[in-house]
Parts: C-alpha cells; sequence; structure tokens
C-alpha cells in the first residue's frame, strides 16, 4: 500500500500545485509584485506537499481495489482458472 501511495504521490502533488498556481496567476496583484507572487507560489508549493498526501492515500486504495478486484474475478491463487485435463 506505500509503494502504491508513493507511486501516486508525485503526480498528485504536481496536479494540486498546477492548480494552485493556475488560482494564484489569476490575481494581478500576484503577477505584478515579484515578492508577494514569490511567497504565495512558495506557500502553494508546501500547500500542495500537505494536501497531496491524504489524496494519494485515497487514490492507491483506489487502484489497490481496482487490481484486487481483477485478481479475484480471474480467480487468482485458487486454481481454478486454469483447466487441467482429466487423467
Amino acid at each position: 500500500m506505500f509503494k502504491l501511495t508513493a507511486l501516486a504521490f508525485m503526480p498528485t502533488s504536481a496536479v494540486i500545485f498546477g492548480i494552485l498556481v493556475i488560482v494564484i496567476l489569476s490575481f494581478p496583484s500576484a503577477t505584478t509584485d515579484f515578492s508577494e507572487g514569490a511567497w504565495l507560489i512558495y506557500g502553494s508549493a508546501a500547500l500542495s506537499i500537505a494536501i497531496s498526501v491524504p489524496i494519494a492515500w485515497l487514490v492507491a486504495r483506489r487502484m489497490l481495489n481496482r487490481r484486487e478486484r481483477r485478481l479475484i474475478d480471474a480467480g487468482a491463487g485458487t486454481g481454478t482458472h486454469i483447466a487441467v485435463p482429466p487423467s
């Protein structure tokens, strides 16, 4: 589960950071004043990391559940999906 969370963390963080930067750039004061805009972008980077941890956990749970459903549907681990001819 932790491996899947680590795998989902970076794309989730990137998407959240991109959304926050687009929101920040919609304010005219952030684009005209460098010091204000820089602090807002630094804050959005920290906020995106903090927000993406629980979201990545939820994404990983969804990925794991989907994978497990496929394995269960295929009968993995039970041997029922292998056709053995009668001897």
